[in-house]
C-alpha cells in the first residue's frame, strides 16, 4: 500500500474502534475530541512500520532519517521483514504502553507533563498531518505534532488510557493492508514458514502463502493499483464522515 492509504486507513479504523455515532464497531467509545485527535494519531502509527524502508515516507520526516530508517531495516532483515509482523505489533504496543510512566514536572508547574505521551502522539500527529495533505511541509508538520504532544499531555490524562491502544491499531492496520497486496507480510516472523512446492506453484494457493514465508490475500493487487485507489474512496468516504459527525458532535450540534 501507498503511505497516503495506510494513514487513511488508520485513521478509519480508529473512527471504526472508538466512535458510536456512525457505522463503527464502538469497541472503546470516547468522546468526539478523542476520536478527533486519536484518528489523526492512528494515522501516523500506520505509517510506522515502514519506518524499516529508507525510500519511506518516514525517512523524509527529519535530516538523517534515510540513515535511521535504512539502520531499522538492517536490524529488522530488511523492508517487510521484522516490523512488519505480530511481534513487532506487540512491541510497539508494549512502547507506548511504558513510555506513558515518563513524566517530568517542571518548577512551579501544578501538574506533570507526560512527556513519553507528549511525544509519542508529537511524532504520530507529525507523519499523520503530514501524509494526509494538512500540512504543506515537514516543518509545519512537526510545529503542529509538538503542539499537540504537548497540550495532551499536559491537558488531557486520558490520552495515557487510549494511547498504546490508538498505536497498535494504526500498526496493525498497515500489517492488514500489505497483506491485502501481492508482497504480503511475514506475519508469524522470526519463523517464516516456506511452502511445500507444490503448494506453492498452485495457481491460487501460492499466492496466499508466499516462498518467502510470508502471507496474502491479494484482492488489492501490487502496491498503488487502480483497486487500492478504488477501496480508498470508500475509505475516505468513511474517514469524512466520521470526522465530521465527530466535529459536529462537539460542537453540539448532533
Amino acid at each position: 500500500m501507498m503511505g497516503a492509504s495506510h494513514a487513511l486507513t488508520g485513521a478509519a479504523a480508529w473512527i471504526a474502534v472508538t466512535s458510536t455515532t456512525v457505522p463503527a464497531l464502538g469497541l472503546m467509545p470516547l468522546g468526539s475530541a478523542e476520536v478527533l485527535i486519536g484518528s489523526v494519531v492512528c494515522a501516523g502509527a500506520a505509517l510506522l512500520p515502514d519506518a524499516d524502508h529508507p525510500s519511506s515516507t518516514v525517512a523524509y520526516a527529519f535530516p538523517g532519517g534515510r540513515v535511521v530508517t535504512g539502520a531499522l531495516g538492517a536490524l529488522a532483515g530488511g523492508h517487510r521483514k521484522g516490523m512488519h509482523s505480530l511481534l513487532a505489533v506487540l512491541g510497539i504496543a508494549l512502547a507506548v504502553y511504558g513510555l506513558r510512566f515518563l513524566t517530568i514536572t517542571p518548577e512551579g508547574w501544578d501538574r506533570p507533563l507526560r512527556l513519553g505521551a507528549a511525544v509519542v502522539v508529537a511524532v504520530c500527529v507529525a507523519f499523520g498531518v503530514k501524509t494526509l495533505g494538512f500540512a504543506s511541509s515537514w516543518l509545519i508538520a512537526w510545529i503542529a505534532g509538538l503542539a499537540s504532544g504537548a497540550a495532551l499531555g499536559y491537558l488531557l490524562p486520558t490520552v495515557l488510557v487510549w494511547l498504546p491502544l490508538c498505536v497498535a491499531v494504526g500498526y496493525l492496520v498497515h500489517l492488514i493492508g500489505d497483506t491485502l497486496t501481492v508482497g504480503g507480510v511475514p506475519w508469524l516472523w522470526p519463523f517464516m514458514p516456506t511452502p511445500p512446492e507444490r503448494f506453492s506453484k498452485h495457481p491460487v494457493w501460492g499466492s496466499l502463502w508466499l516462498s518467502y514465508g510470508g502471507f496474502a490475500l491479494p484482492i488489492l493487487g501490487t502496491t498503488g493499483s487502480w483497486r487500492e485507489q478504488l477501496a480508498m474512496l470508500a475509505v475516505v468516504a468513511y474517514t469524512v464522515w466520521g470526522a465530521s459527525t465527530a466535529v459536529l458532535t462537539l460542537l453540539g450540534l448532533m
